[in-house]
């Protein structure tokens, strides 16, 4: 009888023993972090954006506005009475640093009559003698002239085009002289002439403060608050504040200035809803060079998770002379400031158990390692009861090894994204042309369900407005 026991006893404990080795391992599933981590300050950058505007419509508009032709007279009973005929080439056009010049060049003719002496008789005068004619330009040569406007172009708080035009010389370059009674009427005319010319000054004024560049400002801050697709990194959000706009220069028939554009951007691996809302006034602006942008890269852990899946997919270890193979390494959130990572594996057991590792930036190298990794603790007091030859000191060091991230490759990938989105026509009529120096990152930050990386920019952009 007992040693019917004996045997009993000894088949129970085989069993126990083989459903023990088929048994899987799966640890419980740690407490993640509840609180969440205080995210990161935004950081407002300003960023100097040159842009250069096209001159060519404003100077159609300036070309087409202009009478081709200026006639006038003035009769007088008294002294000497005038006809006059001006025509013009087209325009020509040039620039300073701070203005448009335009000057016109052309030919002209006078009709003339002169009357030394004028009497009245009963309310109407009338000349004391026949009246003597001339002209000039009249079946011969016609005289010549030229005349030069200067127009400087202000950009106010409101976006509006203001401008001051004059009119800098009119020059008549052959003189009239009337030989036949000793008169030159050269200065007569000229004067009469500089009146209609001095009154287009505040017509051409009137044409430029007409432009719409409101519309085409609006597309630019329309453009910055469009986030821009990074593939599978997510989306750049610009998140502009206000702008500030410089004084406008010219360079031939190209207006330029610089734009002061704050902002606050971020990159997440999830599209986010954007506020849209309106460009208000213009502050005051001061120059800034280039752009220095720090901005904030919130990605979520699936997308650090895949990183680790390719690097440990059926990554096998030997321990204590037992196949241990992993199957999947994933990060399920944070825990205290630690991240949490889920390992599924295979070999000579299956199952699942749970390591803590704190991630640390090698700001200089731009590698992303985990240190302290270590058994979690609920995974750490299941594996003292049922499998103590998985908590090797072997397994962990090569697992801290493998899980160094060299993300200086990403950033290529990433900067070559952007550098792709920032240059070429981002909208109708906007170019942009755009250079990135660096592109590091500088910080991360946990919370329960992703990690925050800031990240540091420097560069240069420019935009042209046709």
């Amino acid at each position: 009888m007992s040693y019917n026991r004996q045997r009993v006893l000894f088949y129970l404990v085989f069993l126990f023993c083989l459903c023990s080795a088929c048994r899987t391992i799966e640890a419980s599933l740690p407490e993640l972090q509840a609180d969440e981590a205080e995210a990161f300050t935004p950081k407002e950058s300003i960023m100097s954006i040159e842009l250069q505007i096209n001159m060519a419509p404003v100077l159609n508009l300036v070309e087409k506005s202009t009478p081709k032709t200026f006639t006038g007279a003035k009769a007088v009973c008294e002294g000497v009475s005038y006809n006059y005929d001006f025509k013009r080439k087209p325009i020509v056009f040039s620039t300073s640093s701070n203005e448009v010049n335009y000057t016109l060049k052309g030919d002209f003719s006078l009709k003339l009559n002169y009357c030394p002496l004028c009497v009245s008789l009963l309310g109407k005068s009338s000349c004391t003698v026949p009246r003597i004619s001339g002209s000039c330009g009249i079946g011969e040569p016609r005289r010549r002239y030229s005349m030069t406007y200067g127009t400087s172009i202000k950009l106010n708080k409101d976006y509006s085009l203001s401008s001051q035009t004059q009119l800098k010389n009119f020059q008549i370059n052959d003189p009239c002289e009337i030989t036949f009674i000793n008169i030159d009427v050269t200065n007569k005319v000229k004067a009469e002439v500089e009146n209609e010319l001095r009154a287009m000054e505040s017509k051409i004024d009137k044409e430029i403060s007409a432009i719409d560049v409101k519309s085409k400002v609006d597309s630019v801050w329309k453009a910055l608050k469009t986030p821009i697709e990074l593939g599978p990194y997510g989306y750049l959000f610009m998140n502009p504040n206000r702008i500030a706009i410089s004084d406008l220069r010219y360079n031939d028939k190209e207006a330029l200035f610089n734009l002061n554009l704050f902002f606050s951007p971020f990159i997440s691996t999830q599209k986010q809803e954007v506020i849209n809302n309106n460009l208000g006034d213009m502050p005051d602006y001061n120059p800034v060079s280039g752009f220095d942008i720090t901005a904030d890269l919130n990605a979520g852990y699936d997308s650090l998770s895949s990183l680790l899946k390719k690097e440990f997919y059926n990554y096998e270890i030997l321990i204590k002379g037992r196949e241990f193979i992993i199957k999947d390494l994933s990060i399920i959130g944070a825990s205290e400031g630690k991240l949490v990572f889920k390992v599924s594996f295979d070999g000579h057991r299956n199952g699942i158990f749970y390591l803590i590792g704190t991630p640390v930036l090698d700001e200089e190298n731009q590698i992303l390692s985990f240190e302290d990794i270590d058994f979690e603790i609920k995974t750490k007091s299941f594996l003292l009861k049922s499998a103590q030859w998985i908590m090797s000191k072997s397994l962990i060091h090569q697992i801290k090894e493998k899980s160094s991230i060299d993300l200086s490759q990403k950033i290529i990938t990433i900067k070559s994204q952007l550098l792709e989105k920032m240059n070429g026509e981002i909208q109708d009529g906007v170019m942009a042309e755009t250079s990135i120096d660096k592109l590091r990152i500088m910080n991360l930050l946990l919370t329960s369900k992703s990690i925050t990386i800031r990240t540091s920019i420097t560069g240069d952009l420019k935009i042209t407005l046709d």
